[in-house]
């Protein structure tokens, strides 16, 4: 009997990221982080709080990425999303590690957007640490610092 619940342990655990903090914080994050890869703008504006701030500071000196990637206030942040919904057809996170500390939920992992080129869709990887701020259940900062460097192509679709 120990043996199993041993096992059903592990699989538990390795199931998903591990998390650490306030669970009702990280689920909130969890949902904004969804909607975002969702690129779903009429979600994206129930969770924003009115003064909202959109940070990759890593963006501002990276060429032909689009960036930089900052924008202040909840209309700005959506209109920024709705740009990039444009070339970009879907993002996915694969999420390794997520904690929260004082309201600030930080997800640890890669983030793959699927972008659209004139020569069809391409699958990129760049490792990524993603950091939600929550404050009175809304969303008041989202941070990325994203290794674009270190991106690479996981794959080229046919068109």
């Amino acid at each position: 009997m120990a043996v199993l619940l041993a096992l059903a342990s592990l699989t538990t655990s390795t199931a998903g990221p591990s998390t650490h903090g306030d669970a009702q914080t990280i689920a909130k994050a969890q949902d904004y982080l969804s909607a975002y890869a969702r690129l779903d703008l009429k979600t994206l504006e129930i969770l924003y709080a009115e003064d909202a701030v959109f940070n990759d500071p890593t963006s501002t000196k990276v060429p032909g990425i689009g960036g930089p990637f900052v924008w202040h206030g909840r209309n700005e942040n959506l209109a920024n999303i709705g740009e990039r919904a444009k070339s970009i057809k879907s993002l996915e996170y694969d999420v390794e590690r997520v904690y929260e500390a004082s309201g600030h939920v930080v997800f640890v992992g890669d983030v793959k957007p699927l972008t659209m080129t004139c020569d069809g869709p391409v699958l990129h990887a760049y490792p990524i640490v993603t950091i939600v701020t929550i404050e009175g259940g809304r969303v008041t900062e989202h941070r990325d610092y994203t290794n674009y460097a270190a991106g690479h192509v996981v794959s080229a679709l046919a068109k």
